[in-house]
């Protein structure tokens, strides 16, 4: 037997279970990380693999980029400010909504938000009093605590720019996808992470700079394991 169908034999189990008990809240993850560090990709791939299977997955139906109003882009902390708004937005139809959902995915919830506001506090887009009213507020317990894992995705900056310009006819770097700021923002989600893992009930690094150990479906394949874990540890009664 392989990999793949073990993993869903290991599924359809856990969703077997699922469908014997009254339903609870859904299983909340969080995808975070640098651009073009393979998060979306894998988001594509999981919700693929457990909505194929009949699990009930509420997931954004575009990536962060894609979804924010083409006009706050422009501003960093706009931008930001909506992004975070989504995301509390996001938890609250997972926890509250008559769907009853199985898996609740997280493009860019609570901790990401955290990232972005100490960034951008250290490049003086906001004031670090208010960058940290932000942050105690994506802290508060209601929803922070419900967030089962947060998989944080990193690639070194050259990696992130050699797969954003595969495809481009120019090679012209953007605010956010230039080798600064990947750089810092690796460097912020470093510092973010030891100061708040302790405050999410799982957090796993995926480094996938190097494709030679890593592709997207041995990332996926993981990611959907760890996510099965986590229906052990939740409450779906």
């Amino acid at each position: 037997m392989d990999e793949r169908q073990k993993l869903r034999e290991r599924a359809e189990a856990v969703l077997g279970r699922l469908r014997g008990q009254p339903h609870g809240r859904p299983v909340f993850v969080e995808f975070s990380g640098t651009p073009k560090s393979g998060k979306s990709t894998c988001i594509d791939i999981v919700g693929h693999f457990f909505r194929r299977l009949e699990f009930r997955v509420l997931a954004p139906t575009e990536g962060a980029s894609k979804r924010t109003p083409y006009y706050l882009k422009k501003n960093l902390v706009a931008f930001n400010t909506w992004s975070a708004s989504y995301a509390l937005n996001h938890i609250f139809d997972g926890l509250y909504s008559a769907d009853h959902y199985d898996i609740s995915i997280l493009d860019r919830g609570p901790f990401d938000a955290l990232v972005w506001f100490e960034f951008l506090s250290r490049e003086g887009d906001i004031r670090v009093e208010d960058a940290r009213k932000i942050q105690d507020f994506l802290l508060i317990d209601d929803w922070r605590s419900v967030i089962d894992a947060v998989f944080l995705f990193k690639a070194d900056p050259s990696t992130s720019m050699e797969r954003e310009n595969e495809h481009k006819l120019v090679e012209d770097p953007g605010r956010a996808m230039n080798p600064d700021v990947l750089a810092a923002l690796n460097e912020a989600y470093d510092s973010v992470r030891k100061r708040y893992e302790s405050c999410f009930p799982r957090f796993e690094v995926i480094d996938t700079s190097s494709e030679e150990k890593t592709t997207a479906r041995t990332t996926a394949f993981r990611v959907a394991n760890m996510i099965l874990d986590l229906f052990d540890g939740v409450d779906h009664g």
